[in-house]
């Protein structure tokens, strides 16, 4: 998980891994690499905040939001940046009248004597730094509204467009033609993958199935795409008879949509390995139960067969 942060005493938009952030979200460790591209790398691995066992410092932010992938905090980071601030355009006003009007006193006026009662100078500054500090939380607060603004107006278009595309969702869906039963519906789905808009609304489908542990959202997604009997005859790397998992486009589809649900390629991959090697003994139980209601249905007949009354009752 990323977080999109303005930086206080520099007013820059920032995106950073969300366990660099403080408990309260108010403060940010910051690593103390000179290297972009080293800062970089670290914040897409969302590494350990400490070199050497020591924490980095701190740097205080403004939290504008938390995003699943580093690539969609970017976008909202490019967003916020791109967004006119006129709180910009008061704090040049400020600093420029302060200049006009030292200006005007050296060129029309002799600066007044210092006297005892006087204020210090020290002072104007200290009041001045504090306005100054003063505007720019109020120029963060108002990148914190506006982020929140935006995703209010966002879900309210989204749940307005929802119903309107509701009947083609469902349309697609029932062309998706899954759990995918024999290798020939495999074959199929292939051949349909190789168009990249297709393939993202299989990513996009596949990801809404639900979970919350790694386990879960993989299992479902499988669940969804492949029935036991068609998974027996796979496993990872088509060892022995069986064909190999890991050469479909499907599987891409798979890790795809995994990734969304924020679980990583490598623990995807192993869940996967598992479902599939589980398939054998998932399926024996449903054969069971399967015979047992075959048996009951038989013993049913006969009974009726027998005691043609019963069936009057």
């Amino acid at each position: 998980m990323y977080a999109v942060v303005t930086l206080q005493d520099s007013d820059e938009v920032m995106v950073v891994p969300l366990n660099w952030l403080s408990l309260d979200k108010k403060h940010c460790h910051w690593p103390p690499f000179k290297s972009t591209e080293k800062c970089t790398e670290a914040i897409q691995d969302r590494i350990i905040p400490q070199t050497g066992g020591k924490l980095w410092e701190k740097l205080r932010i403004c939290f504008l939001g938390e995003y699943a992938t580093f690539e969609r905090a970017k976008e909202e980071q490019k967003e916020i940046e791109d967004w006119p601030h006129p709180l910009d355009t008061l704090l040049s006003g400020v600093k420029r009248q302060e200049f006009e009007s030292t200006k005007v006193k050296s060129n029309n006026q002799p600066l007044p004597p210092v006297t005892p009662a006087s204020t210090p100078r020290k002072s104007d500054d200290a009041d001045k730094a504090e306005i100054v500090q003063m505007l720019r939380d109020i120029k963060s607060k108002v990148q914190e509204n506006s982020t929140m603004l935006k995703k209010i107006l966002k879900n309210n278009t989204v749940s307005e467009a929802r119903s309107s595309t509701c009947a083609h969702s469902k349309n697609f869906k029932a062309k998706l033609n899954l759990p995918l039963g024999t290798l020939e519906d495999v074959a199929g789905t292939e051949t349909v993958l190789k168009n990249s808009a297709t393939r993202k609304k299989y990513v996009k489908h596949l990801s809404e199935c639900g979970g919350f542990t790694t386990k879960d959202v993989v299992k479902k997604i499988m669940q969804a795409v492949i029935t036991d009997d068609l998974a027996i005859q796979f496993n990872w790397q088509g060892r022995g008879d069986k064909q190999a998992f890991s050469q479909l486009l499907l599987t891409d589809v798979i890790r795809d949509a995994a990734l969304n649900r924020n679980v990583n390629r490598g623990d995807c991959e192993n869940e996967i390995k598992k479902y599939l090697s589980y398939a054998a003994g998932r399926k024996k139980p449903k054969e069971q139960e399967g015979l047992r209601n075959e048996i009951q249905n038989v013993i049913s007949t006969s009974t009726m067969d027998k005691h043609p009354d019963i069936g009057a009752l």
